[in-house]
């Protein structure tokens, strides 16, 4: 049993990470003050989890200010942050504040978008760590989407408007990255933290990938299915790969998300 803590648990892959974790180990989820839905759904979201004795939940002050220390910190929020927004320019890891979480755990593990954007904290945090004797771990990851996609995702829109029985063109937010299953990404990332050595970087990818054209548009589900393109995996000459065999089915994670979002369909 560990104990670990995951920075940015109301987002996204935050949240799924949280629940992957928390089966294995002692988790204090941290919310970040600025997240990237509404209140309400990162309410409900926590609520769904906080049964779990394993699980505590603090927000950004509390985690800074504790004496407690961790096995392992995970840091999510600026994928999930990027993945919202798009582009966000001068993107930086604060000195103090690397200070206060290499305190806190000689492991960190930084999870990183695919997009170059995120490149520039890469850089920060080697520049910061160069003095301090902590282990860094990235993983970047592809696309997501599954239960608690923010609304913005795809797939999600999809569903809404399939459910509304509405019919409007609707644009591919994942771009050209690959796309995969939350609950697969979030066990691979459990995965790669209990490994004993770890390699600097990894990309996370499947056996048979999965991408859609860059800049279509797509009026419903089965429009979208229609338009995936299968290709090998992906590969990076700056990362290992970490090749997930069994994926959830396209049709599999769309039916999950489906019957998330029609139990929470207040919600949006």
């Amino acid at each position: 049993m560990k104990r670990c803590a995951v920075i940015g648990s109301s987002g996204f892959i935050g949240y799924e990470l949280v629940c992957q974790l928390m089966e294995y180990n002692d988790v204090s989820a941290v919310v970040m003050e600025k997240g990237n839905e509404s209140d309400l759904i990162s309410e409900e979201k926590i609520f769904s989890i906080g049964r779990n004795a394993r699980v505590v939940f603090l927000d950004e002050e509390q985690f800074i200010a504790e004496n407690e220390q961790y096995d392992t910190i995970f840091i999510c929020h600026y994928y999930d942050e990027l993945k919202l927004k798009g582009t966000i320019n001068n993107l930086e890891f604060k000195e103090h504040l690397f200070k206060k979480i290499s305190s806190k755990s000689k492991e960190i593990i930084i999870l990183l978008s695919a997009k170059n954007e995120l490149a520039s904290i890469e850089r920060n945090v080697n520049d910061l760590n160069k003095n301090m004797d902590c282990n860094i771990t990235y993983i970047e990851i592809p696309s997501l989407y599954g239960p608690w996609e923010p609304s913005t995702g795809l797939v999600h829109e999809l569903i809404v408007q399939e459910l509304g029985k509405r019919n409007t063109s609707i644009k591919n937010v994942y771009g050209s990255s690959e796309i995969l299953f939350v609950e697969d990404v979030g066990k691979a990332i459990r995965i790669i933290s209990e490994k004993e050595l770890k390699e600097d970087k990894y990309i996370i990818t499947a056996k048979q990938s999965m991408y859609l054209s860059e800049h279509s548009n797509f009026t419903g589900l089965q429009n979208m299915m229609d338009g995936l393109k299968i290709a090998p995996m992906r590969n990076s000459s700056e990362a290992t790969p970490f090749v997930i065999i069994n994926t959830t089915s396209f049709e599999d994670g769309i039916q999950k998300q489906k019957q998330q979002i029609q139990q929470h369909f207040h919600l949006y």
